[in-house]
């Protein structure tokens, strides 16, 4: 009887090992990938991971619903707290369905259908802001049972779970409180990943095509698991041409579904993009294609204001440094992912560059640490910068820190004294 021995692929990609006769030559990740996916598609997703990712998820939605009571005791109900900003927009969207409001198709579909749907199914006796945080708590539970599994690919077992710990940790975090869409934006996208790190690319496909009906940023996540797809056949064109490349041809779904819903209630296929030139409210999201000019800018009003030529007050705090130090996690981190793991650290890597590159193609930073939020390049990092560099800890765990800090900063500006935190 032969021998078997387990065989990785040449990046080393543990999750994806399989087995084959000592005599064979080693097989490809897009051959062995496939072998038993059906069994293996949660393997490295236990039971107890799963309780954990929900008991964490229930109790940072708890912690911050009565953080958020206990800064706003004036507002009329209950969970008032979390229609501020954009979640007027959805609430008119429930209510009007993109019919009056000319800004209202700029927010995408999605997010006001599931709760919606809900809200219909309980012959409407259920508040919409208690359903909005029944969803945003689901999402978060898969947001970081997700993390889960994608840590696996680039982090040790016993430090994997840091990666969760650093996205609740991020500025914007609790964005995934509020009624936005932001929660169920990062549960789509980091299991669009799950799913193209396991090779189960009808489920990559059928992923995006809710995520782009969800927010226009989903092209990212196109891109990432694009790039996850050639990986699996070693970046070779003529191989990834094949009918599986066919199944990202349903990812535009979502969004054109919703572009002939806008021709068909406003007359206008594009009008989520005209919205944004109906009000001067929104003058900071102009076209910007020079976005080393953006950035350099706000980089100017940074130090201006340390040096005492502008005053540090909390403009310039939200809108200037804030968003520039996601930007510095987010570049630092993607660039660690494409030198420390090469092949398999380039999806991430690139995602990360590319994000920064889309999110300053506007006029200003104002709310880039909120769209950095489901750019998971920077959680992943840090859980390996961890993992692979002891004397790097304390630098890891302070970076970290320094984030919950901001993140409680913004908190407290958004809920103690209702201002603009992103």
């Amino acid at each position: 009887m032969q021998q078997e021995q387990a065989v990785l692929p040449a990046d080393g990609d543990r999750t994806l090992a399989t087995t084959a006769p000592a005599t064979q030559a080693p097989a490809t990740e897009a051959e062995t990938a496939p072998v038993g996916r059906n069994r293996r598609v949660l393997s490295s997703l236990s039971r107890a991971d799963m309780r954990l990712a929900l008991v964490i998820a229930i109790a940072w939605q708890v912690a911050l619903t009565v953080i958020a009571e206990f800064l706003m005791p004036g507002h009329t109900s209950f969970l008032g707290h979390m229609q501020l900003w954009d979640s007027k927009a959805y609430l008119d969207v429930l209510h009007h369905q993109y019919e009056h409001d000319p800004l209202s198709p700029a927010f995408y579909p999605l997010f006001p259908l599931v709760v919606g749907a809900i809200w219909a199914a309980t012959f409407h006796l259920v508040p919409v802001l208690l359903i909005g945080l029944v969803v945003n708590t689901v999402c978060l539970w898969l947001a970081i049972a997700a993390l889960f599994v994608i840590a696996t690919h680039f982090v040790p077992d016993e430090h994997r779970r840091l990666s969760a710990a650093f996205f609740l940790a991020a500025p914007a975090a609790f964005f995934m409180h509020l009624f936005y869409s932001e929660p169920l934006f990062v549960a789509l996208g980091f299991w669009a990943y799950v799913f193209a790190l396991r090779r189960r690319w009808l489920c990559v496909g059928l992923t995006l095509a809710l995520l782009t009906a969800t927010r226009l940023p989903a092209m990212l996540f196109v891109g990432l698991c694009g790039l996850e797809y050639l990986r699996s056949y070693e970046w070779k064109l003529r191989k990834a041409f094949n009918p599986k490349l066919g199944f990202f041809l349903l990812a535009p779904v979502g969004f054109f579904a919703y572009a002939l819903f806008l021709r068909l209630v406003r007359g206008d296929w594009f009008a989520m993009f005209h919205a944004y030139h109906t009000t001067n409210s929104w003058a900071f999201h102009s076209f910007q294609p020079n976005f080393i000019r953006t950035i350099s800018h706000a980089v100017l009003e940074t130090v201006r204001a340390f040096l005492g030529d502008r005053p540090i007050d909390d403009n310039l705090v939200v809108n200037f440094a804030i968003p520039l130090m996601c930007i510095g996690l987010l570049l630092a981190g993607s660039l660690y992912l494409i030198i420390r793991y090469r092949s398999k650290g380039i999806p991430l890597g690139i995602f990360g560059i590319v994000a920064i590159v889309y999110f300053k193609m506007i006029s200003s930073v104002v709310a880039v640490h909120r769209y950095t939020l489901p750019c998971l390049t920077i959680y992943i990092a840090l859980a390996a910068i961890y993992a692979n560099h002891p004397r790097l800890r304390a630098a890891v765990l302070g970076t970290g820190l320094v984030m919950v800090l901001v993140q409680g900063y913004l908190v407290w500006l958004c809920f103690g004294s209702g201002d603009f935190a992103g």
